[in-house]
């Protein structure tokens, strides 16, 4: 069977063979890690089992169970949360907040809840098993496979005595697939009045000629033996291993009869690294255009409407601004815009009901608030509050709060600010041959996954390059890798980019922090 009857099998819907649980429809090429992570209907043990219960069933009985299980009051201890494996625990929730923060949802493209961090000192921190990373897939029997952020979020914000957690933690690989190299003799033909076809390119990445493409109908693409990402390594005797195209397409040219080629082809076995392909159909993608989200005053997706005002306001001398602010370059949850987090409604800025909470500060004055950290500019602000008229240069939340707490923004708010206030950060990883960067992708431009949206990270795995640099985090929007752009590049390239990149692997990402719960 041909790789393209493969692909389309593997594009074929299904239904989970669990019907009696389960009514997911899904890709072919979907389904083994459907069953193996977020079916309701996989088979189970109860929590309780090193106590003696000898519950197994599927995982959406699970719940019920634990309500007649007959140990159900006492302690088993901590059962532990595995690598590659869906694990449900149980935390006492001593207080309100889990100390945690949250990425995704089925309205993202990371298409399932993650947590992005632990916060020292909080429940979950204390509890000690949940880390970055770990995917949270159902809380206390609700199911969040298929909940959207601002679902999750009013979810774990339910408070319980006892938070039951079902939790899926990705496995780090403990070897890189390893690429085989073939080498191979090609003889074509020429034909009078027909084109070989081949374009030859060099790569960026190091010395050497390689097949770029095959034009369509050409002698070399009928014949389909040559390939692209081919190396070419001799041509008629000629060696171009280290040669310039200029000259490998030379050697071609004063050639009369046959071209044979010497080629390398590097092949590696399909395994499903930690850069791997997630799936994403069926996710309701907000609408990215070029790496530039915007958020709008409905805050419906798809709108491009930004607004950017300007509000002068008279005051009385010694009279403040009357508003709070937060963020900042360095601020404790990241690198962030200014933004309003409060507003004293007899303020002489809360007084022209211009601004709300959730509004991000561009500039005071003409003068620029943007890549400086919190104290520089509060210390801006004050010093041109002085003037008797302030020209405050804004962009409208997506997101306010009423009432007299302080607005706290979720990720979704973040997603749709423009890239004015994206603060872009460097990270360079160092990998072994045989390991693993330790991070999952989703994204891309492939045109049968809906439209186009940013290169996410999706997991960091504990205990890789990734996950002890400490700066690539769950949510992130990688931009490049070792200068190759990842801005409207298809899945698959982006992937295949950073499996090839070995070494020292650079990476510019914008980061947001996550939905505090």
């Amino acid at each position: 069977m041909t790789v393209f009857c493969y692909r389309l099998l593997d594009k074929l819907l299904v239904v989970c063979p669990n019907v009696d649980y389960c009514e997911e429809v899904l890709p072919r090429c979907e389904l083994e890690a459907h069953l193996l992570h977020r079916c309701r209907g996989a088979v189970t043990k109860c929590i309780k089992s090193t106590l003696g219960c000898t519950f197994q069933g599927p995982r959406s009985a699970l719940q019920s169970h634990l309500w007649e299980c007959q140990f159900r009051d006492q302690d088993g201890g901590k059962n532990p949360v595995l690598d590659g494996e869906v694990s449900t625990i149980e935390i006492q929730r001593s207080r309100a907040d889990l100390g945690i923060s949250i990425v995704g949802g089925n309205d993202t493209p990371l298409g399932c809840i993650v947590i992005q961090e632990v916060f020292p000192d909080g429940v979950v921190a204390e509890d000690g098993r949940l880390m970055p990373g770990d995917q949270i897939l159902e809380v206390n029997g609700e199911d969040l496979t298929q909940a959207s952020h601002y679902k999750a979020q009013q979810v774990l914000g339910h408070y319980f005595p006892v938070c039951r957690l079902t939790i899926y933690r990705e496995k780090a690989e403990e070897n890189r697939p390893i690429e085989k190299e073939e080498i191979l003799k090609i003889t074509l033909g020429k034909v009078k009045g027909k084109q070989l076809g081949i374009k030859l390119v060099g790569k960026r990445i190091g010395p050497g000629v390689y097949i770029l493409n095959l034009v369509p109908g050409s002698l070399a693409a009928l014949d389909g033996r040559l390939r692209p990402d081919d190396r070419v390594l001799e041509i008629n005797g000629t060696d171009v291993s280290y040669g310039s195209q200029e000259q490998a397409a030379q050697v071609i040219q004063t050639t009369e009869d046959r071209v044979q080629f010497v080629i390398s082809r590097c092949s590696r076995p399909q395994t499903p690294d930690l850069i791997r392909s997630t799936a994403d159909s069926g996710v309701i993608h907000p609408n990215y255009e070029n790496h530039r989200p915007f958020a709008s005053v409905a805050g419906q997706q798809g709108e491009k409407l930004v607004t950017v005002s300007k509000v002068f306001i008279s005051q009385e001398p010694q009279e403040t601004l009357g508003i709070s602010v937060a963020g900042g370059i360095d601020s404790p949850r990241g690198d962030t815009p200014i933004y309003i987090t409060n507003i004293n409604l007899t303020g002489c800025l809360g007084k022209t009901r211009q601004v709300k909470k959730g509004d991000i500060l561009l500039s005071i004055n003409g003068k620029s608030l943007l890549g400086l950290t919190h104290n520089q500019a509060v210390s801006l602000v004050k010093q041109n509050t002085e003037a008797n008229v302030i020209c405050l240069k804004i962009i409208e939340g997506s997101e306010t709060s009423y009432g007299q707490g302080n607005f706290t923004p979720t990720w979704l708010f973040w997603q749709k600010v423009p890239s004015v206030c994206q603060t872009i950060k460097t990270v360079t990883l160092l990998r072994s041959p045989s390991g693993s960067l330790g991070f999952s992708l989703v994204g891309g431009s492939d045109k049968d996954t809906g439209p186009s949206v940013p290169v996410h990270v999706k997991s960091v795995v504990m205990e890789t390059p990734a996950a002890k640099d400490g700066r690539l985090k769950c949510g992130d929007i990688l931009l490049s890798v070792n200068q190759h752009s990842l801005v409207n590049v298809t899945h698959s390239l982006a992937v295949d980019l950073l499996k090839q990149a070995d070494g020292a692997v650079t990476l510019t990402a914008v980061s947001w922090p996550g939905t505090i719960v």
